[in-house]
């Protein structure tokens, strides 16, 4: 049954939990790395209240369309959209069509993007940024058909 990421960014306050969650699960320490989340300043109307809100992919599947190596797939079981690093040949296509600029490419020129922490969905546990964004902005559900 596919799943799907929400984000509300009227609950997020810019703490940066889901970042430093998803850095946790995905990387070893001391690991530079870019997160797989997408940090945007938003001010108000007037100028006055600004915040940070962290987006992460949406798997819109737009990266996966333009992938010349068919490396980008949509997993069957999820939905969500995944890399195969093997195939993957750094051609940055990708790149240039996320709409959130959540691609980032590795030390071997390899895309990387969030996976939803698709390997703890499949042993029934949230993803990592879910399960640390106390006011509840980031929330994932099920979805019918």
């Amino acid at each position: 049954m596919p799943y799907r990421l929400k984000f509300d960014k009227e609950k997020c306050i810019g703490c940066y939990a889901c970042h430093i969650a998803c850095l946790d699960a995905h990387h070893s320490v001391g690991e530079i790395v870019p997160s797989f989340r997408a940090f945007q300043k938003v001010t108000d109307l007037s100028g006055t209240f600004e915040k940070t809100v962290c987006p992460g992919c949406i798997h819109c599947g737009k990266c996966e369309h333009v992938c010349p190596q068919h490396a980008i797939y949509r997993e069957k079981t999820t939905g969500f959209i995944l890399v195969d690093q093997d195939l993957c040949n750094g051609c940055r296509s990708c790149e240039a069509v996320c709409p959130l600029q959540v691609i980032h490419f590795n030390e071997a020129g390899k895309m990387e993007k969030c996976d939803s922490c698709v390997e703890r969905i499949k042993e029934g546990r949230e993803p990592a940024c879910v399960r640390t964004c106390y006011p509840g902005a980031i929330t994932w559900e099920k979805i019918d058909g």
